[in-house]
């Protein structure tokens, strides 16, 4: 088992912080790469709603969540040894499949985990994409930001 992304909130603060900590980071982001399609100040005042930047904001803290990597026998142990149990889980994708990628949520009492064969990348960013849509979007949107 080992782990990719950079944080892992244990507390709803912590997520709203870091949730706020990227705001800015997705605002140059959107800035840059609508320079480098051309787009002029009139364009870039007609495309770029806050919707696009809220979407960029959204995208930019999911991906960076810290998400664990493994076989499911290492899940198993993993979820065993940890303040969850399987009414816990959001399981996604295949039961038919040796891996697994998991996020837990300790403010949420939820882990969110998705299987995978042969794409670790690519399951680690439908798990950071449904931990998103699932838990954090509504503790962000509840809170007002």
């Amino acid at each position: 088992m080992h782990t990719r992304g950079t944080f892992a909130p244990e507390t709803r603060a912590d997520a709203l912080e870091r949730y706020e900590d990227v705001g800015p980071v997705a605002q140059v982001v959107v800035r840059e790469a609508t320079k480098a399609m051309s787009f002029g100040a009139d364009e870039y005042d007609d495309r770029v709603t806050p919707e696009v930047i809220r979407t960029a904001r959204d995208a930019t803290f999911a991906e960076l969540l810290a998400v664990h990597v493994g076989e499911d026998g290492e899940f198993d142990e993993w979820l065993a040894d940890s303040e969850f149990n399987e009414e816990s889980v959001v399981r996604i994708g295949s039961d038919n499949v040796d891996n697994v990628v998991w996020h837990p949520i300790p403010f949420a009492d939820t882990v969110i985990a998705a299987t995978y064969q042969d794409e670790p990348d690519a399951a680690a960013s439908t798990l950071r994409r449904n931990a998103f849509g699932r838990v954090y979007r509504e503790e962000f949107y509840e809170s007002g930001r």
